[in-house]
């Protein structure tokens, strides 16, 4: 558009009614963040430079789908875009994507949020399971130095499902006697703030070794309450074991061994999770993942960072 064309616009915004002048905000604001999604989604391709298909860097551009560049690969013959193999694939409304990250960076509900960006509640809910899909596989790889380790419980829940497999609960109890009805996870935290965590189907010092096998390295120190199977998997890794058992009055040990930090992990999360009115034991890895992302603290109210954790 030449200059003179675009100062007549801008000169004529004055003579629009406020219904008229809110509505080109809206289609403004609407285009702006279309922009930017497909700015961030490019980048992501840029930076992979490869293939969704079969990883080759040799591809070249096919047109134009969907408002997003379209290219061919010149090995495998197929063709893709940005959003290809990411979990946000086939989703629609671009233009919304940036206000339900931050709906997310504010932590809002699924209904809160489908208000927010004025989506159906059942699209809100796919939208938040597609963009925490990464983050819930998104864990520390390795822990050095002093490594807390804990478990806490959560009570099983069948939110959502139309059939339950047990009888309706009074009031939301739960028989803490019950083993099958309360759901174990383990939550590592070193002091440089490397987080995992892991849902067990039982609390067994077997399964418990599986997920933290080869996680922690031989010159760490770590640090756990009286369970057996932390011991046990010390002593199988050849690390260093400080047990901090507090029925002992032992809660800090030499002024520096504790399991404090990862203890406040654990009292944030159950006291963010309420806000939820309960989470479905088959969503709590993607609430974990969502959780680690906001203890994180470097994005965590930043919306790109949501969508660029969302699309990998």
């Amino acid at each position: 558009m030449v200059r003179y064309q675009f100062s007549k616009i801008v000169r004529a915004i004055n003579d629009l009614t406020r219904h008229q002048q809110n509505h080109l905000f809206d289609e403004l604001k609407s285009t702006l963040h279309h922009n930017k999604v497909v700015q961030t989604l490019e980048e992501r391709l840029e930076k992979t430079n490869q293939c969704p298909h079969c990883e080759s860097s040799s591809f070249s551009r096919w047109g134009q789908a969907h408002q997003l560049q379209r290219y061919r690969c010149q090995h495998c013959k197929k063709t893709f875009n940005a959003l290809t193999g990411s979990p946000l694939a086939k989703l629609r409304n671009k233009e919304k994507w940036l206000d339900y990250a931050q709906c997310l960076s504010q932590n809002q509900s699924i209904r809160e949020a489908a208000k927010s960006c004025s989506i159906d509640k059942t699209t809100s809910f796919r939208w938040r399971h597609r963009f925490l899909e990464n983050s819930s596989q998104a864990k520390s790889p390795e822990f050095s130095g002093i490594v807390e380790v804990d478990e806490t419980f959560f009570a099983v829940s069948e939110k959502g499902s139309r059939t339950l497999s047990r009888s309706a609960r009074q009031r939301g109890g739960v028989d803490k006697r019950e083993r099958d009805q309360r759901v174990p996870v383990v939550i590592l935290r070193d002091r440089t703030g490397a987080m995992a965590d892991f849902v067990l189907n039982y609390n067994e010092k077997e399964e418990i070794h599986d997920c933290l096998l080869g996680l922690i390295r031989r010159e760490s120190v770590l640090c756990s309450d009286g369970n057996e199977a932390y011991r046990s998997l010390a002593e199988k890794e050849n690390i260093p074991h400080q047990p901090v058992i507090a029925k002992a009055k032992r809660r800090v040990v030499d002024d520096i061994f504790h399991i404090q930090n990862v203890n406040g992990v654990i009292q944030r999360l159950k006291n963010w999770l309420v806000r939820f009115n309960g989470v479905a034991t088959r969503y709590l890895e993607s609430y974990l993942g969502w959780r680690r992302f906001i203890e994180s603290k470097d994005h965590a109210k930043d919306p790109i960072a949501y969508l660029q954790a969302a699309i990998g």
